[in-house]
């Protein structure tokens, strides 16, 4: 059997008047946060496959414009679990950047929001109450809390949707006031003695307020959280978690359950 051989043939157009010519593209670098392809993060296995941690550190890449990778520059893998909840969130490396701009580590912003939230941008204000958003702020402390972060660093500014209230649904303005909230109450904690506090030192005080914060990283571990907290009532105890006869050791164990190994994540960035 005779195989023929296709014969090419090449086609020039001319074009009138003028004619092309091929200039080399111009390189521009892009950098690509978590490099490429991005990472996934898994967070529930299939039944019947073996474990699996995903990879925490965060990895940055500097694409030329002809796709080549100029750099890449890979963080430590140190990241607390609370803070990769974070990071899973679309908001929430602006949210870490915001809380660093403050001077405050963003471990322990990110395990307020896993208590606060599980780190989800929920809704939560209705007719009795104004808490709502990822840090379950109240219109009146985020407010206060937002405009004394602006006054210490105005350049935050920029980098948030709104400075008014109606902005703490955004996640990442939210979070400079959470930021500056705990700033706030690690300074009222080295006041007291406590010279590095830590994410879940400084629980109570962003749960129950200064005074109550002051008390419940003093008490004894045995003291019950009722006795504590003697000026609130069953009622609202319950409404906050609190079972009767609770003690104050009972209540950090559950809280840092729940922030993980960011529990002892010291509030201020070192």
């Amino acid at each position: 059997m005779l195989v023929k051989k296709r014969r090419t043939t090449w086609k020039v157009w001319p074009v009138l008047g003028s004619s092309f010519l091929v200039y080399p593209a111009l390189a521009q670098t892009v950098n690509v946060p978590a490099g490429l392809p991005p990472t996934v993060n898994a967070t529930y296995q299939e039944v019947g496959m073996g474990g699996w941690t995903p990879p925490t550190s965060t990895t940055t890449q500097q694409i030329s414009g002809s796709g080549s990778v100029v750099s890449t520059t890979t963080t430590n893998g140190s990241s607390t679990d609370a803070l990769q909840s974070m990071y899973s969130q679309s908001w929430g490396y602006a949210a870490a950047q915001n809380a660093s701009a403050l001077g405050v580590n963003p471990d322990a912003l990110a395990a307020t929001c896993a208590v606060e939230s599980g780190c989800r941008n929920v809704y939560t204000a209705n007719g009795n109450s104004s808490i709502t958003g990822a840090f379950q702020m109240s219109n009146g402390t985020y407010n206060e809390a937002l405009q004394k972060a602006l006054a210490s660093n105005p350049g935050l500014a920029s980098s948030i949707t709104n400075t008014g209230v109606s902005g703490q649904q955004d996640p990442a303005t939210q979070a400079v006031a959470a930021a500056q909230y705990l700033k706030d109450a690690a300074t009222s904690l080295q006041n007291s003695g406590i010279s590095n506090p830590t994410a879940l030192d400084a629980r109570g005080y962003y749960n129950f307020g200064p005074h109550a914060g002051v008390q419940l990283a003093q008490a004894d571990e045995n003291a019950s959280m009722a006795s504590v907290l003697s000026n609130m009532s069953s009622d609202q105890l319950a409404k906050n978690g609190i079972s009767p006869g609770e003690t104050v050791g009972q209540w950090k164990s559950n809280v840092a359950s729940k922030m993980g190994t960011a529990a002892n994540s010291p509030i201020l960035a070192s």
